[in-house]
């Protein structure tokens, strides 16, 4: 079965250049639910299609961004569309709250979806080890961090507490976007994350 971000691909494939501008103006003013933050208007405007399948799915997991964009599909007009991705969606699931991250799995590192995530696994030692918090923000913002998410990080006074603000919001994250928190952890930190992953 195809996966909410190729859903979502296809339905925007289907629109026109002028149907694709206007729903990605859209998807700017559509009313979300608590917890979740739109996408920044700047970088919105230049995606593509693949781009903005992907930046769906990144911000709201996939069943929200497939729901989401639906109710878009049908604010422009294009309810026939909107139709046949709702159709094409698999049966839903629980819906966490607050912005999340990208599609597919892909990390060496990342346990299958039924395992513990390697920065689940090693949550503990990763916010008293942790000592430069910003290039992992850096890394994570407009991605998998909306700006709100950014500023409330960086107000802690401490990496740990810092660290644990993080931690906060990945409780409604996916692997895959634990995965690009891996990246980043091994950009910035790449000795103690080799650390843990021999212990």
């Amino acid at each position: 079965m195809p996966c909410g971000r190729d859903l979502i691909l296809k339905a925007l494939e289907n629109l026109n250049e002028e149907e694709f501008k206007k729903f990605k103006i859209r998807l700017r003013d559509v009313p979300l639910r608590p917890g979740y933050s739109q996408i920044p208007r700047g970088p919105l405007l230049e995606m593509d299609r693949l781009d903005i399948s992907d930046k769906i799915v990144c911000c709201y997991l996939e069943d929200y961004g497939m729901e989401l964009t639906v109710q878009v599909l049908q604010n422009i007009g294009m309810r026939e569309e909107a139709v046949r991705l709702q159709q094409a969606a698999p049966a839903s699931r629980p819906h966490p709250t607050g912005n999340s991250a990208q599609p597919t799995h892909h990390s060496a590192t990342a346990s299958a979806p039924s395992e513990t995530h390697f920065v689940d696994k090693h949550r503990a030692s990763f916010i008293s080890d942790v000592t430069l918090v910003d290039p992992i923000l850096d890394r994570l913002y407009d991605k998998v961090l909306s700006t709100e998410q950014y500023e409330s990080i960086r107000a802690e006074s401490t990496p740990q507490k810092q660290m644990r603000m993080l931690y906060f919001f990945t409780r409604s994250w996916d692997d895959t976007c634990k995965d690009l928190l891996l990246k980043a952890l091994k950009e910035t930190h790449p000795f103690l994350v080799q650390r843990l992953e021999r212990s």
